[in-house]
């Protein structure tokens, strides 16, 4: 359970009464949440030294407000189509030393390879192939954050090997804490020394606080999300130049109200899901 230190929790709960409205009301509520939460945030622009500085991958906007124009490409606007070619399953490599044991699917006994042959596919241009060694110059002294659930993870993990291509030198990428990445609690934070670049994750599936419930809660409810106040972790994003957030598919009823799981919010206003 992501609970906030042992310190800080009295402060969670204030002391008036909850009051418990209905469950149209939680649905609602947490919908909104969820489009905000699931937002890729990106700088834009700008370089890592600057306050706020964003973050230049070259094809993106350099303005917060896109201007229209006609070599303008949304990269997430699209589909993932069939690529028969080779060149996927030429370079899948299964050796990055970043990599679970877990996902490693050929040494874990898989024997089709029709998996590698996707590739996305934006509506109107076509994607860059992926440039590790240009990828590390453009995010050198900058912080790319994922926090979220598992496929936070996922993605965090894919990238570190995705960039670990254009290191020689293994050894110069490290988690900066001496953590192991398979067997993790909390964060994590992968050093990219050449580049003075952090590539981190923060395990924080609803990205909010997750506590205990009020007292006089109806006895279903067990545990708390607090809608209204992020995860402490929060803190430790603030500066980042990337930030990931992934949470969507845990604000279900299988991962809520099945779980004994409820919302809740400060001001006066409570609800459940």
């Amino acid at each position: 359970m992501d609970q906030v230190p042992t310190q800080t929790r009295h402060q969670l709960l204030p002391s008036t009464p909850f009051v418990i409205i209905k469950k149209q009301l939680c649905c609602s509520l947490s919908f909104v949440f969820i489009l905000i939460s699931s937002v890729v945030v990106f700088n834009l622009g700008g370089s890592f030294s600057q306050p706020l500085a964003l973050f230049r991958f070259g094809f993106f906007p350099q303005k917060l407000i896109p201007i229209p124009h006609k070599n303008a490409c949304d990269y997430s606007n699209g589909r993932w189509v069939r690529d028969n070619n080779n060149h996927s399953i030429q370079f899948y490599d299964e050796n990055c030393p970043f990599l679970d044991p877990g996902f490693q699917c050929r040494h874990n006994g898989r024997k089709d390879v029709e998996y590698l042959k996707w590739r996305w596919q934006p509506h109107g241009c076509n994607l860059p192939r992926f440039n590790a060694s240009d990828f590390l110059e453009r995010s050198r002294n900058g912080r790319i954050v994922f926090a979220g659930d598992s496929i936070g993870r996922n993605q965090w993990e894919s990238l570190i090997c995705m960039l670990a291509q254009a290191v020689s030198n293994k050894s110069r990428i490290f988690e900066e804490n001496g953590s192991p990445i398979t067997k993790h609690k909390g964060f994590l934070s992968m050093k990219f020394q050449d580049y003075n670049l952090t590539v981190e994750y923060y395990r924080t599936p609803f990205l909010v606080v997750i506590n205990r419930p009020p007292e006089n809660s109806p006895a279903e409810v067990k545990v708390t999300v607090r809608v209204d106040e992020m995860h402490w972790f929060s803190q430790r994003w603030t500066g980042a130049n990337v930030l990931v957030l992934n949470t969507g598919h845990w604000w279900n009823k299988e991962k809520t109200v099945k779980m004994y799981i409820y919302c809740l919010s400060f001001h006066g206003l409570s609800f459940a899901a």
